[in-house]
């Protein structure tokens, strides 16, 4: 299915396809496609096919880290190409816009996982603990790049998250086994919530005492 999407969308994009390439954020796969050019025509051509990849022109991927450094970050680390040049490989990440953007990824998170805990109702709570490592996971890397660590799969960078900045982030590996289906729900569920409102608060605090000079 994954090659007939790939082929589809070669087709319909044809010579103005620069790089179709996949990428993980957390535990999702997603499609990135860049492209020549990009108008109505090119986007009503897309609408042909069921599955719509991320759209970028090639001056947006070149130019664009600085306003969306954690995204580009997550894309030139772990992505594979499909077809075409690998430009994502020289996507350039300042650290000083990486780090303005953590803090309100960061703090942004953790003002909604506060509302949505409100809106929740018992059975609500599960979702909106597993939505925790997709939201989160990109964010992760961009920390672990901050400090120059390095790390593999998702699951190690949590472990390097938690000794390169001395907080406890293991509540998110616990939800990464439980989203894989290898391990289950060992605390009460408001405790999860609990855990994850330290983890958000404790790192934005961390971020905003952080001093970026590039």
């Amino acid at each position: 299915m994954a090659k007939d999407i790939e082929t589809k969308i070669r087709e319909i994009l044809g010579e103005n396809l620069v790089t179709l390439a996949e990428y993980y954020t957390g535990d999702e796969k997603k499609l990135i496609a860049v492209c020549k050019t990009l108008d109505v025509d090119v986007l009503r051509k897309i609408r042909q096919g069921k599955e719509y990849p991320l759209l970028f022109t090639r001056e947006e991927i070149i130019n664009g880290a600085d306003v969306f450094p954690v995204e580009f970050l997550n894309i030139r680390h772990d992505h594979k190409i499909l077809y075409g040049e690998d430009i994502m490989k020289d996507i350039n990440i300042s650290k000083k816009n990486l780090r303005l953007q953590l803090e309100f990824e960061f703090r942004s998170k953790l003002i909604h996982l506060r509302s949505e805990y409100l809106l929740s109702g018992d059975r609500d709570l599960e979702s909106l603990i597993l939505s925790a490592v997709p939201a989160l996971s990109p964010i992760m890397g961009g920390l672990v790049y901050l400090k120059d660590l390095q790390y593999g799969d998702t699951r190690e960078m949590f472990d390097i998250v938690s000794k390169g900045y001395g907080i406890d982030v293991s509540v998110l590996k616990e939800i990464y086994d439980i989203r894989q289906g290898n391990a289950k729900f060992k605390k009460d569920k408001e405790q999860y919530i609990k855990e994850l409102i330290n983890v958000l608060s404790g790192i934005g605090n961390i971020i905003d005492e952080i001093k970026v000079s590039e």
